[in-house]
């Protein structure tokens, strides 16, 4: 039943034209953002066994790390919701926020385009603040880690959203092997299917949820949102250019102190959907 539920709940927003939606939104301060539409739906989150197995033999499967990828599960996401096509950018920070926190760091690159580094989890809740403020309304807030691997996968079950072959991250993925050790204006490389774009590699992105201590539950999940009973550290995803392609895989897991900030720290936001009611129709309607 819950099943037929979420099919229909997918057809009804598919027929209410929002599929592949992208919008742009005016943020305070005059910058604007561009988000895409990205419909409810079930994935398989996590490494299987059988990714494992092909991760050990291209000698990409570290066995403490990776180990919090597993059991690969099925996860629903119940509600659509828009994200942002590009990581948050610098004239989208100084615009809200007025500050500059990656001036003078090294390793990093100043222009409107290129990725807001150096904030923190918690500096990322008084920029969210702030746009919800000047909204009149909760629209905004960090992806889930659910949310944000189901938006990477793109409706693939690969290693990456372009596949197996870590060769193809060329085209695709800002890297330690590809990035003269800096980061990159956003937007550069192939985008997923869904129209993401540097959803692996180039800045590491900040999700909502606390890190949980080891690997995930087996059970099928609805909408999950990590584990609030250990307040270590808050989970962090997509790899970086610091970092090598194997931590920008879509699987891949990593968490941080919600304090710590750094030239490979940034993040994309989410913006909540429609609310889409369904009307029954009444005894009399004609057909």
């Amino acid at each position: 039943m819950k099943r037929i539920l979420l099919i229909s709940l997918i057809l009804m927003w598919v027929s209410a034209g929002y599929a592949n939606e992208e919008i742009t939104v005016d943020l305070p301060g005059g910058a604007t953002m561009e988000m895409v539409w990205i419909e409810p739906g079930t994935f398989l989150m996590g490494t299987t066994e059988k990714q494992e197995q092909l991760l050990r033999s291209m000698g990409m499967w570290g066995d403490w790390d990776e180990e919090r990828e597993k059991p690969a599960h099925e996860v629903v996401i119940s509600k659509g919701f828009y994200l942002g096509k590009f990581e948050l950018i610098q004239e989208q920070w100084q615009s809200v926020m007025g500050t500059t926190p990656w001036s003078g760091k090294e390793q990093v690159q100043s222009g409107p385009n290129y990725p807001a580094v150096y904030i923190s989890w918690e500096d990322m809740q008084t920029f969210i603040h702030r746009l919800n403020q000047a909204a009149g309304d909760s629209l905004y807030r960090l992806p889930t880690e659910a949310e944000w691997e189901y938006a990477c996968r793109a409706g693939t079950a690969t290693l990456w959203a372009f596949g197996d072959d870590e060769g193809e991250s060329e085209n695709y993925v800002w890297h330690r092997e590809n990035s003269s050790g800096g980061i990159k204006e956003v937007g550069m490389n192939r985008p997923n299917p869904w129209g993401l774009y540097d959803m692996h590699g180039n800045v590491w992105e900040w999700c909502l949820d606390w890190s949980g201590r080891g690997g995930y539950p087996s059970d099928a999940q609805v909408d999950p949102i990590g584990n609030p009973e250990r307040r270590r550290s808050r989970v962090i995803r997509g790899g970086s250019f610091f970092h090598s392609s194997r931590a920008t895989r879509s699987a891949y897991r990593s968490s941080f102190s919600p304090e710590e900030m750094d030239c490979y720290f940034g993040a994309r936001l989410l913006r909540v959907g429609p609310q889409i009611t369904a009307v029954p129709p009444t005894e009399n309607s004609s057909h």
